[in-house]
């Protein structure tokens, strides 16, 4: 019978064509791998805005008296619970509360927090948020507008909030770096644009009340306040409030 030829298997004998195509594949991820690694590390955040300004306070950029209005020192601030006291501890680097009256004995309350990094929960301070956890029901869905101011037109929420006899109308906005936006895709892409750039944008969040079954007339006097204040803030600081973008 005719010899049987066996097959080489010399070990200089080329590799399967399809482990060939797998070894690439496995190169090509390993380089994409470690390309995105690179990457990552290139445009990850590292300095922080707040760093411009790391002496500035609001305590002592905005006045105790400006205009018709002075802080009503015979309000005692409502204080949070404890559990919410610790999240605002954690969360912010800066709180300030008060309480400002005009000579008719209207009164409206000014809030203001502020965080190195804007991601850190700036969310917990958020009016809608804010007042439930503190036991008042948001009354109105928010809505936005605008708060006129020279020249510019700073873009502001409107809500209402209240429980029993107790109706709290609230102006606010969010400033993160040196522009305003609003909670939520505004925000984020904010922080985007700063963080391709290598920056940790600080967060402010300022915030206005007035205890008025009133509506209209609670956002009329708090847009009158906060017109009042902003042109009482010394210009060189008016940005930490309002931005510049």
């Amino acid at each position: 019978m005719p010899s049987t030829v066996q097959p080489s298997t010399e070990s200089g004998a080329s590799p399967h064509p399809t482990a060939r195509a797998d070894l690439v594949r496995a190169a090509i991820l390993a380089l994409l791998m470690a390309l995105g690694a690179v990457l990552a590390m290139a445009i990850t955040p590292r300095n922080y805005m707040s760093e411009q300004h790391r002496d500035d306070r609001f305590a002592n950029i905005i006045p105790k008296a400006f205009g018709d209005w002075r802080v009503d020192t015979s309000i005692v601030p409502l204080q949070p619970s404890p559990d919410l006291q610790q999240v605002i501890e954690e969360t912010y680097d800066e709180t300030l509360g008060l309480t400002y009256r005009d000579s008719k004995g209207r009164r409206v309350m000014l809030a203001v927090a502020y965080g190195l990094n804007q991601h850190k929960g700036m969310n917990t301070h958020r009016p809608e948020v804010c007042y439930p956890s503190q036991g008042l029901k948001i009354r109105s869905a928010s809505t936005r507008g605008v708060l006129a101011f020279s020249g510019r037109q700073i873009p502001v929420t409107r809500l209402v909030a209240g429980t029993g006899a107790r109706n709290e109308p609230i102006t606010y906005w969010l400033l993160v770096g040196d522009e305003i936006t609003h909670f939520g895709y505004g925000q984020r892409w904010s922080a985007i644009r700063y963080g391709l750039n290598g920056v940790i944008p600080d967060g402010v969040l300022v915030r206005v009340s007035s205890i008025d079954a009133n509506v209209p007339a609670a956002f009329a006097l708090q847009e009158a306040f906060l017109k009042d204040m902003l042109a009482a803030v010394a210009a060189d600081k008016r940005a930490r409030l309002i931005g510049t973008l």
